[in-house]
């Protein structure tokens, strides 16, 4: 898990670089406001979830989460802020695809490359956070001994700045 991280990581720092600091900025608006509209709307969908879906009787308490104080409602709510998530960042995806000549536009240099490859890190980070916050909530004990094994997957869930205390507020229900 902690290789596969790794990975993405580079490839955000990579994107980050051959992007730019204008198109990278550009991204990074899209992710955030990404996580604001599945912020908005995640808890009229993941109320429909728990009628639709079920969960599974024998799961057991989440390593991962044990702040959660309802874990199936939190896989609900979690599974409808990835959706909103998922489906708000491809149209904001294509949407920001339209300004791709800014990369050729904007003056190439070292400045504008190490801040596009900063930005890209924080937005692969804040991409990841939301991807290991659902990952997590899945009731299946070796997807979430996984997670508890890999230190930057523990340190992303914990401490990535704003968003992982608001994803654990977000998913808080009481029964």
């Amino acid at each position: 898990m902690t290789l596969i991280l790794l990975i993405i990581l580079i490839i955000g720092l990579i994107a980050g670089y051959r992007r730019g600091a204008v198109l990278q900025f550009m991204h990074f608006i899209g992710t955030i406001s990404a996580i604001i509209i599945a912020s908005l709307n995640y808890e009229a969908l993941g109320s429909r979830f728990y009628l639709v879906m079920p969960y599974p009787s024998t799961a057991q308490g989440n390593i991962m989460l044990s702040d959660v104080s309802n874990s199936e409602y939190a896989y609900y709510y979690m599974f409808a802020f990835f959706l909103i998530f998922i489906v708000s960042k491809i149209i904001i995806q294509i949407i920001v695809s339209g300004f791709d000549y800014l990369q050729q536009i904007t003056s190439a240099g070292l400045i504008p490359g190490i801040i596009g490859t900063v930005l890209g890190l924080i937005e692969v980070v804040y991409v990841l956070v939301v991807i290991l916050f659902f990952v997590a909530t899945i009731p299946y004990m070796p997807v979430q001994e996984a997670l508890a094994e890999s230190g930057i997957a523990s340190f992303i869930v914990e401490h990535t700045f704003i968003v992982s205390d608001k994803l654990i507020e977000w998913i808080q229900v009481e029964s």
